[in-house]
């Protein structure tokens, strides 16, 4: 099987973004035409590039002390969520908002694996884990605060 494009032309080349990688890519979309793709180096930092609708943009640099692959989603326009399992293993979390990047929480949870992330509407994400028991965690943000189960290490739901 041959991978195609949407007018079934062959896809013979993909393009570079420039970058170097140590994680899986995470994308988030928050407009229509424009994506943010996410991804942790092999220093242990998140790095973003982004698509406007007609150009790559350069990478920018997020800090943190990460392993594994982030995950990121959006729940509306110019509003971005990023997470990533620190080194220590608690859930790291950043997000953009039209004032710009707000600095790194711990959510205080710890993850044994790479965390997923999505939104059905604005102000929730669900977030997904491995807890440290080997189980699959779910939290929460419903737009006053975060939720997480007692087995992920939080206060019961």
């Amino acid at each position: 099987m041959r991978a195609t494009n949407l007018t079934e032309e062959p896809m013979d080349r993909w393009e570079s973004l420039g970058s170097e990688v140590g994680s899986r890519p995470a994308v988030a979309t928050w407009a229509t035409d424009e994506m943010q793709v996410f991804f942790i180096g092999a220093d242990g930092q998140l790095y973003d590039t982004y698509w406007d609708g007609e150009a790559w943009h350069e990478r920018h640099e997020h800090g943190g002390e990460l392993v594994g692959s982030p995950a990121a989603c959006s729940w509306g326009p110019d509003r971005i969520d990023v997470f990533a399992r620190g080194r220590d293993g608690r859930l790291m979390h950043r997000w953009y908002v039209p004032d710009g990047w707000q600095p790194w929480e711990a959510l205080e949870v710890s993850a044994d694996g790479d965390p997923a992330a999505c939104s059905w509407g604005p102000n929730r994400i669900d977030l997904f884990i491995t807890g440290p028991s080997g189980e699959l965690e779910h939290g929460w943000w419903d737009g006053a605060g975060w939720s997480f189960s007692a087995a992920a290490g939080g206060p019961s739901a």
